[in-house]
């Protein structure tokens, strides 16, 4: 895979993301039997009023890619405070290849739009391209694909729980229209995500995508778990004193000056 590919992808995740939210949490959905579409609606309404109470949670999320006999899988954990709009993601992204394999971790800091990335033990501060913050910004593109959307309702469980799981299949020319501004040459299609809401708090508890993307004429399998939890009960997120530096002049510490006074780790 080359270092283009290795960027566009988390670009598209925010926005993908940020619409599988979106598809489960509001929106007026697509086609549904005539007896679940009004619960459907109800249930997402309530989701959606649930989650945007929500100041802090921690998230899991594996995302794999495949072409070929070519793999990259990343596993990360982050901790979101909303309300103080920080994000720290600790991941592994391991890459396999007919020839080799590699393994690389890194640690991620997100304060506003600052972005704070250590990469083996080297830490660099930069702007976040696109802020996880606001990144379901277009809400008349996010109407359009919703009301462009295949969606059903059913109820199941999920580890020992009742759950409402939706199954929402946007159309590809809707989803290029959401990723039209990132002026990339990354087209997706076959993109299908499967959400399992809690039924008696209406909190979003998995989300899963899975999608066919093409890039520079070649054809690249994605598929993206995420798994929520620990809601309301996130630590605060601070930087270590690696990044800021003894004296304040690491490489990170621009960070650490606008923002709050417990934003470094001791």
């Amino acid at each position: 895979m080359s270092t283009r590919t290795h960027l566009l992808v988390p670009l598209a995740l925010v926005l993908l993301v940020a619409l599988a939210g979106c598809t489960a949490l509001g929106g007026s959905g697509g086609p549904q039997d005539d007896d679940s579409l009004g619960e459907g609606q109800e249930i997402r309404s309530e989701v959606a009023n649930e989650m945007a109470a929500i100041d802090s949670y921690n998230v899991s999320m594996v995302t794999a890619i495949e072409f070929g006999a070519n793999e990259q899988v990343t596993e990360s954990n982050s901790t979101v405070d909303v309300a103080a709009q920080r994000m720290v993601t600790d991941s592994i992204t391991t890459i396999r290849t007919n020839s080799s394999r590699t393994r690389q971790g890194s640690t991620t800091y997100v304060f506003g739009d600052q972005q704070c990335l250590d990469l083996d033990g080297s830490w660099e501060q930069s702007t976040v391209d696109r802020s996880p913050w606001r990144s379901a910004t277009n809400v008349s593109v996010l109407t359009e694909l919703l009301n462009s959307s295949d969606a059903r309702l059913y109820n199941d469980t999920y580890d020992g729980q009742d759950v409402h799981v939706i199954v929402v299949k946007p159309s590809d020319e809707a989803v290029q229209t959401l990723l039209a501004d990132t002026e990339s040459d990354v087209e997706f299609n076959d993109v299908t995500y499967t959400q399992y809401v809690d039924t008696e708090s209406k909190r979003l508890l998995r989300s899963d995508m899975n999608a066919t993307y093409f890039t520079s004429g070649r054809e690249i399998q994605l598929t993206v778990s995420m798994r929520f939890s620990d809601f309301n009960t996130s630590h605060p997120i601070e930087l270590p004193q690696s990044a800021v530096g003894s004296n304040g002049n690491g490489p990170c510490a621009g960070m650490a000056g606008n923002s709050s006074e417990a934003s470094v780790a001791l």
